[in-house]
């Protein structure tokens, strides 16, 4: 007998809580979310249209802006710590470490070299990352290894990156 009563009350309960939601929905539940509300009436203050703006006036702050011609320095003008290396296909691609990737830009052999030895290397010593597309082929990155260690810099000083990149 219990039973019975659990479950009239159960469904009791969800026939009210559909109520209260088809009522919200179609609107049939007077005082319920109708209305703009006592709160909104009071948050309106009245005040002059002039007084507002010469609140907001008042709250401006100054921004330094650096000028354009000392952001976009060339590579030639700034110190080279790190140069960055891509091999892609058969083809090297070269750029500064503090550059973003879209600066790589195509280079032969001897400008790779001229560059790595330009290179003051980083905190950890590093002067030169290779990187390699996945076309990358063999041939290209053994020949810029020897090239790289008959120019004097050791291995120490290269960080051959392991991972692909896209």
């Amino acid at each position: 007998m219990s039973k019975r009563r659990t479950r009239m009350m159960y469904a009791g309960g969800g026939v009210l809580a559909l109520g209260i939601i088809l009522g919200q929905f179609f609107g049939l539940t007077p005082g319920i979310n109708s209305g703009s509300g006592e709160g909104e009436e009071k948050a309106a203050p009245d005040t002059d249209p002039q007084t507002i703006l010469a609140s907001t006036e008042t709250e401006i702050v100054p921004v330094l802006i650096q000028p354009e011609s000392e952001q976009s320095k060339s590579q030639s003008q700034t110190p080279l710590k790190v140069l960055d290396i891509l091999i892609d296909n058969r083809s090297y691609f070269i750029k500064a470490a503090s550059q973003p990737n879209e600066k790589y830009r195509p280079a032969e052999i001897e400008e790779i070299i001229n560059q790595a030895k330009k290179a003051t290397g980083n905190e950890d010593g590093i002067h030169i990352r290779v990187y390699r597309k996945g076309s990358a082929r063999v041939i290209p990155e053994s020949l810029l290894k020897e090239e790289l260690k008959k120019s004097g810099l050791s291995s120490e000083m290269i960080d051959w990156k392991i991972h692909l990149v896209d």
